[in-house]
């Protein structure tokens, strides 16, 4: 997707009437942030469920190519983005072909090659390792490498994301060394993915459990050194805490914000505040295989009865855009004929007929900011037309973890449940999502919709790259979405990034990592 102007709106917040912050208490070349979603599940992004795993591995991990701050798609180990102009993508879309850079090491020394690209793809298919969706790798008939520097992939059929999908923003995995790790049966439950060596700009050193994620500069790394020599993540579950340890001095950035937070933050001098509109959507999310939310009066029951503008402005704080269906606003793919059920609470009541229902609505605080506000907020709603909602609360971990594990969406072991919706990636393919064979173990189908209609424009869209006929296919899918409520679009976030002024180069990618181009940031005099 490319953008015309940058969508970062980085505010600089500095006025005589705010509050000073905190003295600087980080020291030395280090840059100490905490944010995203807490503990991570893993560090291998390959067995990860959490989209913010995907993007806090681009710090330590490689991919083929990163999407940048402008929406551009532009090459990171590889030389330059396949496509049709350039000739790396062939006239039938079946056959594309990666040409890698010359310099890329490992983190141990080690040559980064083709032959690294060809095992982790059969990683990341080979069924015996725990991958939560395989959309992109699963379309693959043959991957070929042609020395040590040229990778050739020929498709099944024609999947126009692919380059997106493969070792690229939106696809699960980054590429993995088969030096070290081809010896093993599976990934699952190995060293690496607690200290993984990566090709990227910082090397993990640590990981303390419950505490923090220590890394380090890579002197290897392609483009150079990175100018700070030490990242460190402090794990902090809290919210409040987070603000706190900023306005001491004790955390230099605070990514990913709870935008109830913003109106604090905004009274602090010395700090920049990025709003980033991405492709991460919070949904009411319906269970399609629960007896009572298989009725479709009864989702759109409950959609009609939360006013979403008065909950989003409560909610974001001005950082929030509501929009309907499965896509963001500033998507080319966005149909903004299409709309969700309105705000009816009368309309609602009539839809359950004066039934008195009891829901149980899951949700994980630790990874989705807000929620204990949103969810009483929506229960407020519910109430005031007869559906009575009972809030439980679980871990990310469990919120989000696989089927045999426990894991609440995954297993269907929920009714309703407050989600976030984020895609790394610029393409608009939400598959893994909403097609009906992507329901879990296979991909991230959490509410178990399959509809005939979304499924057949959803393989349409995949399998052409004229933009206007795809534009056209994902508008059915929008509108099967609003039709038939697998879930309910609450907004579209745009996510609030904090840091103090001294920090240089932060610019998070609208449909990209929040650390896309960490080797090149820079601590100023504080």
């Amino acid at each position: 997707m490319t953008r015309r102007v940058h969508l970062s709106l980085v505010l600089a917040i500095a006025c005589a009437a705010c509050s000073a912050a905190g003295e600087r208490h980080t020291s030395g070349s280090q840059l100490v942030f905490s944010g995203l979603a807490g503990e991570p599940d893993s560090l291998n992004p390959m067995l990860s469920n959490e989209s913010d795993e995907l993007n806090f591995s681009h710090l330590y991990m490689s991919y083929l190519i990163e999407n940048d701050d402008r929406g551009n798609a532009i090459g990171e180990i590889a030389q330059t983005v396949p496509t049709l102009a350039n000739g790396g993508i062939s006239r039938d879309q079946r056959t594309i072909t990666y040409h890698l850079r010359r310099n890329v090491r490992w983190q141990d020394g080690s040559p980064l090659t083709a032959a690294d690209i060809v095992f982790s793809y059969r990683a990341i298919v080979d069924r015996r390792n725990n991958v939560s969706s395989r959309v992109g790798y699963q379309e693959v008939q043959a991957i070929d490498a042609r020395g040590a520097r040229t990778i050739v992939v020929r498709l099944r059929r024609r999947f126009s994301p692919f380059v997106q999908y493969f070792f690229g923003p939106q696809g699960v995995g980054a590429i993995m060394p088969a030096h070290l790790l081809a010896r093993y049966s599976d990934l699952n439950r190995i060293a690496y993915n607690e200290r993984p060596i990566g090709s990227g700009p910082f090397k993990v050193v640590r990981w303390a459990h419950g505490d923090s994620i220590t890394l380090v500069a890579n002197p290897l790394y392609w483009r150079g050194k990175p100018h700070i020599e030490r990242l460190v993540y402090r794990i902090i579950p809290d919210p409040n805490t987070r603000l706190e340890v900023l306005r001491t001095g004790e955390t230099d950035a605070y990514f990913d914000v709870d935008p109830a937070l913003l109106p604090q933050l905004r009274t602090i001098s010395a700090l920049r505040i990025a709003l980033t509109p991405v492709n991460d959507l919070h949904v009411l999310r319906f269970n399609l295989r629960d007896a009572i939310l298989r009725d479709v009066r009864v989702r759109r029951a409950i959609a009609m009865a939360i006013d979403r503008r008065t909950l989003v402005a409560a909610a974001t704080h001005g950082s929030g855009l509501v929009v309907d269906g499965d896509q963001p606003r500033n998507s080319w793919a966005y149909d903004g004929t299409t709309s969700s059920p309105r705000y009816d609470p009368a309309a609602a009541r009539r839809l359950i007929r004066g039934r008195t229902l009891e829901l149980t609505l899951a949700i994980a605080p630790q990874i989705i900011n807000g929620s204990p506000l949103v969810s009483a907020i929506i229960q407020e709603d519910l109430q005031r037309v007869g559906i009575r909602t009972i809030v439980k609360q679980y871990p990310s971990g469990m919120f989000y973890g696989q089927s045999t594990a426990g894991g609440v969406l995954a297993g269907g072991r929920y009714q309703l449940a407050y989600d976030a919706w984020w895609v790394l990636g610029s393409d608009p393919d939400d598959s893994r999502s909403l097609s009906c064979d992507q329901m879990p173990p296979a991909g991230v189908n959490y509410s178990f919709w399959c509809d005939p209609r979304a499924d057949f424009a959803t393989r349409d869209a995949l399998d052409n790259a004229q933009r206007s006929r795809r534009a056209s296919d994902y508008a059915v899918v929008q509108r099967e979405i609003v039709r038939d409520l697998p879930f309910f679009t609450l907004w579209q976030v745009r996510i609030p990034d904090v840091y103090r002024s001294y920090v240089r180069g932060i610019a998070p990618a609208p449909n990209g990592s929040t650390f896309w181009n960490a080797w090149s940031w820079r601590l100023a005099s504080s």
